[in-house]
Formats: C-alpha cells, sequence, structure tokens
C-alpha cells in the first residue's frame, strides 16, 4: 500500500523580504545588521531561512536608537548582553534625565514682522546691528532665528542704559566660553559619581531625581558665584587703583 505523501508544513516566522517590509528597513540593511552581530542569524525551516518576531523587534530598537543618535559599535554594546532590554531600558532613562530641558530660553524662529516686533525698536541699521552681533541669524528663507529670545532681550535693555550690543556680546561670549568649560567639568564629575554611588540599586531613578533637585538651583547657584566674583574682581581693581594713586602722590 503507497504511503500517502505528507502535508506540505507552512514556514513561520518572516522571510527577508517579509521583515524587510515589516520594519521598513531595506534586504540589505537587514544583512548588515546579521554580519555586525547586531541581530542573531535567522532559523533554518526545511530549505529556508526564517526571521522570527525577536528579530523584528531588535531591527526596530536599533532603528529607534540610531534616530537618537547613537553609533552602531555603541547599540551592539546596548544589545549584547543577557536581558538587552534591561541594558537598553537603563540607558532610556539615562538619556531622558540627561536630555531634560535647563531652560525654557530656547532658539525660536520667526519672520523679519515678528522680528521687528520682538525688537520693539524703530532705530535704523539695529536689525543689522543684532545680526552683527549673533543675537539673531537670517535663514535663507527670508526667516530669522533667535537662539536666546532672552538673551535678546536683556542685550536690548542693556542698550537702553547706554550699553552697546557690541559690549553685551563681548560679555556673553566671554561667559559662554568659562563657564561651558566649567560645565564640562561638572558633567564629568556627574557622571562619574552615577557611576560610582548611582550605579547600584535604583540607579536610574536615584540619578534622575538628583539631576532633578539640581536643576532648579542651577542657574541660582551660577548667578550667585557670578555675583561674588565680580565683586572680587572689582575689589582687586579699587585696590589696585589705590595702590596707583599713592605711588603718583609719593612721587609729586
Amino acid at each position: 500500500m503507497a504511503k500517502e505523501p505528507r502535508p506540505a508544513v507552512e514556514p513561520t516566522g518572516y522571510s527577508l523580504a517579509d521583515l524587510a517590509e515589516a520594519t521598513g528597513v531595506t534586504e540589505r540593511t537587514i544583512r548588515y545588521y546579521q554580519a555586525e552581530k547586531l541581530i542573531p542569524k535567522p532559523a533554518k525551516q526545511g530549505r529556508e531561512r526564517r526571521y522570527d518576531e525577536g528579530h523584528r523587534e531588535r531591527i526596530a530598537l536599533i532603528v529607534d536608537l540610531r534616530d537618537r543618535g547613537l553609533n552602531l559599535s555603541t547599540i551592539r554594546d546596548l544589545v549584547d548582553n543577557d536581558d538587552p532590554t534591561h541594558t537598553v531600558a537603563s540607558w532610556l532613562g539615562i538619556d531622558a534625565a540627561l536630555s531634560a530641558p535647563w531652560s525654557d530660553d530656547r532658539p525660536r524662529t520667526v519672520t523679519l514682522e515678528e522680528l521687528r516686533g520682538l525688537v520693539d525698536d524703530p532705530t535704523p541699521g539695529l536689525l543689522a546691528e543684532l545680526h552683527d552681533t549673533g543675537y539673531t541669524r537670517a535663514n535663507p528663507d527670508g526667516t530669522w532665528t533667535v537662539p536666546s529670545p532672552a538673551l535678546l532681550q536683556l542685550a536690548l535693555g542693556l542698550r537702553g542704559s547706554d550699553i552697546d550690543l557690541v559690549t553685551t556680546a563681548k560679555i556673553r561670549d566671554l561667559l559662554r566660553r568659562r563657564v561651558s568649560k566649567a560645565v564640562d567639568e561638572v558633567v564629568d564629575h556627574l557622571v562619574e559619581r552615577w557611576r560610582s554611588d548611582f550605579a547600584g540599586e535604583g540607579g536610574v531613578d536615584r540619578f534622575a531625581t538628583t539631576l532633578g533637585t539640581l536643576r532648579p538651583v542651577a542657574g541660582e547657584m551660577t548667578g550667585l558665584i557670578l555675583a561674588q566674583e565680580v565683586e572680587r574682581a572689582l575689589g582687586e581693581l579699587v585696590a589696585s587703583r589705590a595702590v596707583d594713586l599713592a605711588r603718583s602722590e609719593s612721587t609729586e
């Protein structure tokens, strides 16, 4: 008696083309991810190679991390783990804590009329001077970008007190150069502190709480230190002038 042929077994999962369609990633890119060990090799079903839901989820995760600015080497380190979901979740928690804004002063793009409304001063040549001193930037489409609306208003207020835009721009640039160096060192210290003190129990949540506590105080602390340093520098200037005056009087 002849044996009945076995029914064909339908393959499960995704073919390479199916996976590309499901993820929006090209077949070439999927092969590249596989070669770079970012995703595991597909299982063999008969003569076919089939990808599963885990492959689709991993590719979606890689795409998301790439969109966040991570390079493939860093992504590999994150996903090359017994529990990549936990590792990536921890990184995303740190990323969210680090990416939270520390100021409400954000760049703003405006039309020429809107810019004139912000400046509220018809003085001829003022808009050109604001551009030359970096308080505004002209865009090719005819709009204008104000990098810091708050600094713009402060500069305009000081201009009304006879402190010109060139002077305030110089002060702005000097402070930014010096403060940026100090902030780089502060960030390095915070990262080292997180690694040593917060990386254990409740690491990400604790780190985020610490940053949240520091955020509203940072501006006040910076302003206080700046005021103290200005007072010190002016005091030294007064003292040096007094010495110069005493020396000049003694030679008369």
